[in-house]
């Protein structure tokens, strides 16, 4: 991918969980890159290995903000991953669910508009934009009925990215992202999943009655997506679904998960899924296909992966507590390696 070599690259929301792969996979593409992250939810520690190769903005999308730093650095791509990703919290709070993914949207691309109208704008979407399934994989073409004040957000933020690459020839493209998991996730299905196995190997409480489909996707394999569409996309406005194509079951997600904890716990079962959340999501893939999109990482490894991580996240914790509660000279030296290597 020779178009990121020496680019100059925006990645807003670039300190979170899926920023922080992507901003890892352009500095090895060689990429000059700038973060915008208020740090809300993100953190420091994920730009640890390329912290001295990112200029890091701590600020949030305010128009003020956001003019200010494109009207001081010229920049070739801008991938828009900022915002909020929680569909219970956006129930209970609509308002600033909205003026952080919608609102937040509008200003940078308004500000993209009088300021960088040569950049390329790659808007991370979600597939709550479609609402609940029929059983179907869902096309982009698809109806968008979203259940939850999030995937209304979501779909206002794409829908002004369209209409600023029709009205304004901007280029543009959104991709609806359905759920994406691995290293340096710490909320939602398979982090949930993971962390509660760890903590009770005899029980495992699962929400809903474990025949909710998802079509979870490796957070590289997402990366990889981004990169493709900005490099071969139309960015005409369009959207691209992102996932691994292979939709599963929570249930066989967890019993994945189990063996590969080597925990066999009673499954337990909420039966209810929740306000907002849909009980089928799985996308079909094609057009991203057509642009040479294939998940090289599988759900099997994938978990497997996330496991591997988890625990040695967990073991430094626990090595940073005991290194803690000593409170010796040695104990410190040990925490302050720990956090180096973090």
């Amino acid at each position: 991918m020779s178009d990121f070599n020496g680019g100059s690259v925006l990645v807003t929301g670039g300190a979170g969980f899926i920023g922080s792969h992507l901003v890892e996979a352009l500095v090895r593409l060689g990429a000059e890159v700038t973060v915008l992250d208020n740090l809300s939810s993100g953190h420091l520690k994920n730009l640890v290995a390329v912290k001295h190769r990112v200029d890091l903005r701590t600020f949030d999308l305010k128009r003020e903000d956001i003019e200010s730093l494109l009207a001081s650095r010229n920049f070739e791509m801008i991938f828009h991953l900022a915002g909020h990703a929680d569909v219970p919290y956006s129930v209970q709070n609509p308002i600033q669910d909205f003026e952080k993914n919608a609102l937040g949207t509008l200003h940078l691309i308004e500000a993209i508009r009088h300021l960088q109208p040569q950049a390329k704008v790659l808007f991370a979407s979600s597939a709550a934009v479609y609402g609940d399934s029929s059983g179907n994989s869902f096309r982009e073409e698809d109806p968008t009925w979203p259940i939850a004040p999030y995937g209304v957000s979501k779909l206002t933020a794409e829908r002004y990215i369209d209409v600023y690459a029709r009205s304004y020839s901007l280029r543009t493209a959104s991709l609806r992202l359905f759920p994406v998991y691995g290293p340096r996730l710490s909320a939602h299905v398979v982090y949930d999943l993971i962390r509660k196995v760890f903590e009770n190997p005899h029980e495992l409480f699962i929400h809903g009655d474990g025949t909710q489909v998802r079509d979870f996707n490796y957070v590289t394999n997402a990366v990889e997506a981004f990169l493709l569409v900005a490099e071969r996309g139309r960015l005409r406005g369009e959207v691209y679904n992102v996932a691994a194509g292979e939709p599963m079951r929570i249930k066989d997600i967890a019993q994945l998960i189990c063996e590969g904890m080597s925990a066999a716990p009673r499954f337990i079962y909420s039966g209810n899924i929740g306000t907002g959340v849909s009980h089928q999501w799985s996308a079909d893939i094609s057009r991203l296909r057509n642009l040479g999109y294939h998940p090289r990482v599988g759900t099997a490894e994938g978990l497997a992966l996330t496991v591997a991580w988890f625990r040695q996240e967990m073991a430094v914790a626990e090595l940073r507590s005991s290194a803690l509660s000593e409170g010796s000279k040695e104990g410190k030296d040990l925490n302050g390696m720990l956090s180096t290597k973090q």
